[in-house]
């Protein structure tokens, strides 16, 4: 009779462990998947615009003080003018939280024109990538992406910018991580009974 209940309860440890195992994996899957965004400029007039322009998920800064909307000539695309009304001036991106998988299309590139993207986290440069034609910059490779300081080594008509795709990073909330820590702590009291018994 004691090795039948000793493998019943082996049984109930086991079941609870693989329970335990697979609610804790969906846990973490659900908290944290990437919901997928894309900054386009179509909600901004076409022309120059003073200051920073701002968006839910970020704010894009010119050196010069301003960005020019539509200045490929192909749609919304933005660029940070210079003092000759050239598309070759500096541009700082703040984004409200950190990204991943970032990646944004320039267009607009004549002969002469390059574009250093230098890549921030919270912490500092993480790296930089040469863009020197049109088509997509793929950042994909930076984790928690916060800021882009895009150096603007133009000698042509400049570059414009649009379309930036990322993923949010998302964070687990602590009252999440407090509730599966309140889970294993009680899946250890209860292997300690089991064991006692």
């Amino acid at each position: 009779m004691t090795a039948a209940l000793t493998q019943t309860s082996i049984k109930k440890e086991m079941k609870m462990k693989k329970f335990a195992f697979i609610a804790g994996a969906l846990f973490a899957l659900a908290s944290f998947q990437a919901s997928a965004t894309v900054i386009s400029f179509n909600s901004f007039s076409l022309g120059a615009h003073n200051g920073p322009l701002v968006t839910p998920e970020a704010t894009f800064t010119s050196a010069s003080g301003t960005i020019y909307v539509g200045a490929a000539g192909i749609s919304h695309e933005i660029c940070a003018l210079n003092n000759n009304f050239n598309c070759e001036a500096d541009m700082t991106v703040n984004f409200v939280g950190a990204v991943n998988n970032l990646s944004f299309v320039t267009s607009g590139w004549d002969s002469g024109d390059s574009v250093t993207v230098n890549v921030y986290d919270a912490n500092g440069l993480l790296g930089s990538v040469l863009s020197a034609s049109n088509g997509l910059v793929d950042l994909s490779a930076f984790a928690n992406v916060t800021k882009l300081f895009l150096d603007d080594n133009s000698h042509g008509a400049g570059v414009a910018y649009d379309h930036y795709t990322f993923d949010a990073a998302e964070v687990p909330e602590p009252v999440s991580l407090a509730l599966v820590a309140a889970g294993l702590v009680g899946l250890g009291a209860q292997r300690r009974k089991a064991a006692k018994q």
